[in-house]
């Protein structure tokens, strides 16, 4: 019976779980003489001091948080003109990237030394991570279109449920915007590697249709760094939006996006650990589609929402395998002001999961699935210095025991522009489909069906400082990890995965700063330190060190240039030739890019990457991208 509800709600309501693009008030001095539903939509171009991802129903400000926040403007975007998201999200303080190759391949990130499947990434208000393995793949996920980046570190189930153990990634594009207007852009250049994109949006009324395209091609290059054929990517993606859809007095808005990827790699064909030249291919269709309404009723601000997500991964090669992953989302959220410091917001929420392996070779017709439902709530006081949270969510499993998970919050601002935060959470991370019900005869995997979620329990104390025109951040936290699910080698070369039984601890200080001493320069950077260890061993792939620093000038009034670095510590990875763990030596890169405005619509741009022609591993066994000069054009108008 509850399935059969479920899918009436899909059916009616599907849409976006937790994106924004409205604000609800029925402040007399914001509505004026509207009656209430008085719906308030938020300004075209996002403020860079709301931050959408911490609240489901309307966005709060940076200085209400109590869990720390990055976040990447559209601004930060578009100087350091980098195309893939990945290399963006380097700017993180805490956060590492590891990527298979070169652009297009398998990209990884670890958030506060978090596992790749333990960090929820929201696109748009879409659940983009594969339900196969719960991980998003970076390596798609261009830059073009994307307005913001809000990043929340720390352990977030306690809203978001299992997969927001490091934290959460929300990724807002132009899809929620009404402001009529055209873009177009072309870049070419290195390793015979071009893109292409257009985007607008047209208003409909008060309504806005969005249409974005994007076309990406590379010849790559030999990611095995034997010198043998160039390992090639390409992608197209579509992006369709309508917003502000105007029925009743309710807000209706809509996306629906396709993508294909296709990637040339090398693998290891004779089992010896280490790559060969081969054809191996991998192609990636993915499909996302949301649906939400949000209205004023009873004195509460409510949204309906759902959202879908499918993820066709087909490998063909020496571990040639297909596997369908799909997810279906639906819940209700509302919330309630009780005076000008209290509020409330109550959530329900449905979602299923499901996973098919093409050819199946266990059970014909099998399909594995998960259903979970869950209620939350989230409350907050907000005075003139003091800032109080607390939020409760228990999850009910189909395949697992039933999950309660919790996070409580404060901060307190002083006269001296100085404020204090400390927050504690946990976090649960359930098994993935292919962890629990996965078959890959060629790469002689197997899954395991008695696996149990992992959990998590985490602090994070955070002081943020404002002198004049320089901003500063420093948080510490501490987070304990108990089943870590890991995979287990054995000795007949089969694999599969286990719960440990030894705790994994993660720790850090992660530092932030801004610096604007004149209007035209504007230096920002980041720096962690992190120890992450199981059972006192370190863990592969968490550099003890990571550092960001970008600096942009506005030479002219239309000319601004920008130099960036990032840099990477030491960290361990495992060498497949030995079953070892060996020590990946630290890197920095170091890009630049120079933007000059043609005239009020045009601009050409000139970026180069990995200046210094760095000759780096983030995966053993993986050759890196070396030097190069990219040249393009944008319209806007």
């Amino acid at each position: 019976m509850k399935r059969l509800l479920l899918s009436a709600a899909v059916v009616a309501i599907a849409g976006p779980a937790w994106s924004n693009q409205f604000d609800f008030s029925e402040d007399p001095e914001v509505c004026g003489e509207i009656e209430p539903p008085c719906v308030i939509r938020l300004p075209a171009k996002i403020d860079d001091d709301v931050i959408i991802v911490r609240s489901p129903v309307d966005a709060i400000r940076k200085h209400e948080l109590t869990s720390p926040v990055s976040f990447l403007t559209e601004s930060d975007i578009q100087n350091r003109n980098q195309a893939v998201i990945a290399d963006l999200l380097r700017t993180v303080p805490g956060l590492a990237v590891s990527q298979n190759g070169g652009a297009g391949s398998l990209t990884q990130i670890r958030l506060r030394g978090s596992e790749a499947n333990h960090v929820l990434v929201i696109i748009d208000g879409v659940e983009v991570a594969n339900p196969s393995d719960g991980a998003f793949d970076f390596g798609g996920l261009r830059n073009e279109d994307i307005v913001k980046i809000e990043v929340l570190r720390g352990e977030q189930s306690a809203l978001y449920g299992s997969d927001a153990v490091g934290g959460v990634i929300n990724v807002i594009t132009r899809a929620g915007s009404t402001s009529e207007g055209w873009r177009a852009s072309v870049e070419g250049g290195s390793r015979g590697t071009y893109e292409g994109q257009l985007s607008a949006v047209v208003p409909l009324g008060d309504a806005a249709l969005t249409v974005n395209g994007n076309l990406f091609s590379t010849e790559g290059f030999d990611i095995s760094g034997l010198g043998g054929e160039d390992d090639s990517s390409s992608s197209q993606a579509l992006n369709i939006g309508l917003n502000n859809v105007d029925i009743a007095g309710i807000d209706f808005s809509a996306k629906f996006g396709t993508s294909l990827r296709e990637t040339d790699f090398d693998s290891d064909s004779n089992f010896d650990g280490r790559l060969n030249n081969t054809s191996d291919e991998t192609e990636v269709e993915t499909t996302t589609a949301r649906i939400d309404a949000r209205f004023n009723l009873a004195g509460f601000q409510h949204k309906i929402a759902a959202h879908m997500v499918e993820t066709d991964t087909d490998t063909v090669g020496g571990f040639s395998s297909r596997s369908i992953g799909s997810r279906h989302v639906a819940n209700w959220a509302a919330k309630r002001d009780f005076s000008d410091a209290h509020s409330l917001t109550v959530l329900g929420e449905a979602e299923h999961e499901q996973y098919e392996i093409r050819p199946n070779f266990t059970e014909p017709g099998a399909e594995p699935d998960n259903w979970t439902y869950a209620i939350a709530g989230d409350y907050r006081y907000t005075g003139d210095a003091l800032t109080l949270t607390a939020s409760a969510r228990h999850d009910i499993n189909d395949l697992f025991e039933d999950a309660t998970t919790v996070r409580i919050g404060a901060g307190y601002a002083f006269d001296w522009d100085g404020r204090l935060r400390a927050s504690a959470g946990t976090g649960v991370k359930n098994p993935t489909l292919i962890e629990l019900f996965g078959f890959f005869p060629a790469s002689r995997f197997t899954g395991n069906e008695d696996l149990q979620p992992e959990t998590s329990r985490g602090v994070s104390v955070g002081y943020d400082q404002t002198l004049g025109n320089f901003e500063f951040s420093v948080d510490y936290f501490y987070s304990e990890l108990e089943d870590e699910i890991t995979t287990l080698f054995n000795p007949d070369f089969t694999t599969s995965v286990i719960n440990l039984d030894t705790d994994s601890t993660r720790s850090g200080v992660e530092l932030s700063a801004k610096w604007t001493p004149v209007d035209s320069v504007r230096i920002y950077g980041s720096a962690a330190f992190l120890d992450s260890e199981q059972d006192d061993i370190e863990e592969v792939r968490r550099p003890d060190f990571l550092a960001s620093a970008t600096a942009s000038w506005d030479a002219t009034d239309a000319l601004t240039l920008t130099l960036n670095a990032d840099h990477n510590g030491e960290q361990l990875d495992t060498d497949f030739a030995t079953f070892s763990n060996v020590e990946l030596d630290s890197f920095t890169l170091v890009g630049a890019n120079a933007r000059y405005a043609l005239s009020d619509i045009a601009a050409i741009t000139l970026r180069g990457s990995n200046l210094l022609d760095e000759d780096y591993q983030e995966v053993v066994g993986f050759a890196s991208a070396a030097r190069a000069v990219f040249a393009g054009l944008e319209l806007d108008f």
